[in-house]
């Protein structure tokens, strides 16, 4: 009789143990609640120091260079009358200044929002990005002609910073990029021919990466014993927009 009724009395039990063995709502929203303040906090680091690195550009690169083109025009206007050759001489050094910082302006919009990835969305972004790697890199692509800004976005800066560290680290001579679709998720897989040894370290690169996934709810996975290869995965949720 006690066996067949002892089911039954654990029916009692349960309540209070999740109660107290269970993690609550409150300690969920809290964890919650602390990951989300680190990401924004993060974020905010982040941002800055890409503000930082703006203003750096535009004052050591296009505007001391317009400046310069701005003193040159106002010198060669005063030679035009007594020493034209030199007024000449002068226009020709402020057309080419004009024109280096027109090229400097461009790059620096294209590390902001690059006019592909904003005009073409991911897959053609990241085939431009291809084009201009050092590397030999093939891309294989089958997503959705467009997806959500912030996620476009975060995965194209991603991928180029991962092109960058094959480069710069790894000394990789060609690279493999696919990007798929699975449900609702967008996977990326970068991978390299590189000498390996890359890691998820704190203060590293790739756990920057991971944590500007997390913003999203995405994932960063790495692969990469010594001797190479090294692969890393991101796995984001998403819909086509």
């Amino acid at each position: 009789m006690t066996i067949a009724t002892a089911p039954y009395a654990w029916r009692s039990v349960v309540p209070v143990a999740t109660r107290f063995l269970g993690a609550s709502a409150t300690m969920t929203l809290a964890e919650r609640v602390e990951v989300l303040t680190a990401q924004r906090a993060d974020t905010t680091v982040t941002q800055a120091a890409e503000i930082r690195r703006i203003e750096r550009d535009l004052h050591d690169g296009a505007q001391a260079r317009l400046v310069a083109v701005g003193l040159a025009l106002a010198t060669a206007e005063k030679l035009m009358e007594t020493d034209p050759l030199q007024a000449k001489e002068l226009l020709r050094d402020a057309r080419a200044g004009a024109a280096t910082s027109l090229t400097e302006l461009r790059e620096l919009v294209r590390g902001i929002s690059p006019p592909v990835l904003t005009e073409r969305g991911l897959a053609d972004a990241v085939r431009a990005l291809a084009l201009d790697s050092p590397l030999d890199v093939t891309v294989e692509a089958d997503v959705p002609s467009r997806l959500d800004v912030p996620i476009e976005s975060a995965l194209y800066f991603s991928i180029a910073e991962l092109l960058t560290n094959a480069v710069k680290h790894a000394q990789a001579t060609s690279a493999r990029i696919s990007l798929s679709r699975e449900g609702n998720q967008l996977r990326a897989e970068v991978s390299d021919d590189g000498r390996g040894g890359a890691g998820i370290r704190p203060d590293g690169g790739l756990a920057g990466l991971r944590r500007r996934l997390a913003v999203f709810d995405g994932t960063l996975e790495v692969t990469s014993p010594e001797g190479g290869p090294t692969r890393v995965w991101m796995m984001v949720p998403c819909e086509s927009s």
